[in-house]
């Protein structure tokens, strides 16, 4: 665990460009949260755009799909944070362990973000960087944009090479971010959601440089699965022309014309209203995209975890959800949340390196007739500057695992479906491991395992 921000015991879930993202609960409302901590602090300038900002969206999110923080807080260290609602996973984690959207999934998905920047929009506030990570699920399935705002991508300016697939041309080039590259986001995410690539895919062997040129100069590939109903690829080109003037006119615009493709009746008149950025944004070559493609077993997690639940215990919405994305995960979504958020309220008490014998293997209570769900963590691999840790379970879990290193506090590591970790270590310090796996039923403990001649113990 991490302590940041005052009594809270906070949980890294991952890097991003600028900021590094913690999970908690907090100790007095049990409510689960993020905070979002960035490199440094800011200063009174900043702070007063960045409080318009809030302001501005607080009142955005009454009527559209957005995520705004809760909070600005400044930690001892005086780094600024930012503190919000902990949502449930990302666009990129929902089509890696499920495949493409469904045609209407990636339909309610564009037609939310696009009334989302279209009202942030009349309210005078830019996204500035409209990417897939940036769309994250509530446990219902509802989507929100998050990360709105230019006050700290202008404060902690990040390496946009890590994102160059997805980023308008003029942003590339000139760092530009105004309400047409915030469109541009939208035709890469909806381009995400209906192919599983960017648009700008990075080849094999190809240097970060090399992808930057094919922003600023390549053209985008057109969509094509067999689904697709008329207009909506030319629309996603449209979003996607190199040219900012030609692409459509506002996000109230792409709201409307996404509108118009729901429905029971999909069939549509020809698309005409962006004929110009179509022909700007002239083929090469089509990628193939199987229609509904079946899901797929989610890949190891990265080193580090995502963004994982949106509410803790008596968490609810603000208000009545609307009317959005019916996914297939949505089932898979609401038991990640209650797993996450059981993982997060159930910590060891005290995982220690101690002189003491080895802590057994607990679980939840079964049901009268039920085996107890079994976590197997087999014996840690010493490679000297790492190790290798591995895990098998008798049922699907959400899992966790806890490090206690000789002499230092204890953290955990979420790595949501993976059963396989590798973890950095001091080559002449004990370690103890142990594996926690969650689903909707409890929270399930491993065996806790030593290396370096450690004993483990609780």
């Amino acid at each position: 665990m991490t302590m940041l921000s005052g009594s809270d015991e906070l949980v890294p879930l991952g890097d991003g460009p600028v900021a590094t993202v913690f999970a908690g609960v907090d100790a007095h409302s049990g409510t689960a949260f993020a905070l979002k901590v960035f490199p440094g602090g800011i200063d009174r300038r900043t702070r007063g755009e960045l409080d318009a900002e809030l302001r501005g969206l607080a009142d955005v999110r009454t009527r559209a799909h957005v995520l705004v923080a809760d909070g600005v807080e400044e930690l001892p260290d005086g780094r600024c944070a930012l503190r919000m609602e902990l949502c449930a996973q990302s666009l990129p984690e929902l089509v890696a362990s499920f495949g493409p959207l469904t045609i209407d999934d990636a339909l309610a998905l564009g037609s939310g973000l696009a009334s989302a920047l279209a009202a942030a929009h009349g309210a005078g506030i830019m996204h500035g960087g409209v990417t897939p990570g940036n769309v994250l699920f509530r446990p219902s399935g509802e989507p929100v944009l998050a990360d709105f705002g230019l006050a700290l991508r202008h404060a902690f300016a990040g390496d946009v090479t890590g994102a160059a697939g997805f980023l308008a041309p003029e942003t590339v080039r000139d760092g530009t971010r105004d309400e047409r590259t915030d469109l541009y986001g939208l035709g890469a995410v909806l381009y995400f959601a209906l192919s599983g690539a960017s648009p700008h895919q990075g080849r094999p062997g190809e240097q970060a440089d090399d992808q930057l040129l094919r922003t600023l100069s390549g053209e985008v590939v057109p969509l094509q699965r067999p689904d697709l109903p008329a207009g909506l690829g030319q629309l996603v080109a449209a979003l996607l022309a190199k040219n900012p003037d030609a692409r459509p006119l506002d996000a109230a615009t792409v709201a409307a014309r996404i509108g118009a493709m729901t429905g029971p009746a999909r069939a549509e008149p020809a698309f005409d209203d962006f004929g110009g950025a179509v022909a700007d944004s002239a083929p090469t070559q089509p990628i193939p995209v199987a229609a509904a493609p079946p899901p797929a077993p989610a890949p190891p997690g990265p080193p580090r975890g995502h963004l994982l639940v949106e509410y803790g215990p008596g968490d609810r919405p603000r208000g009545k959800p609307r009317a959005g994305l019916v996914l297939a995960a949505t089932g898979a979504l609401a038991v990640l949340a209650v797993a996450v958020v059981v993982l997060l309220l159930n910590q060891p008490a005290q995982l220690d390196v101690r002189g003491a014998a080895e802590v057994p293997e607990q679980s939840a209570p079964a049901a009268p007739g039920v085996p107890p769900v079994q976590i197997e963590l087999a014996d840690p691999v010493d490679k000297g500057n790492y190790v290798e840790l591995s895990w098998s379970s008798s049922e699907p879990l959400d899992y966790a695992i806890v490090v206690a290193a000789e002499g230092q506090q204890r953290r955990t590591i979420f790595v949501q479906r993976a059963t396989e970790y590798r973890i950095e270590v001091d080559p002449v310090k004990g370690y103890c491991f142990q594996v926690q796996g969650a689903n909707s039923a409890g929270v399930y403990t491993s065996q806790s395992k030593p290396i370096h001649n450690a004993t483990c113990s609780e």
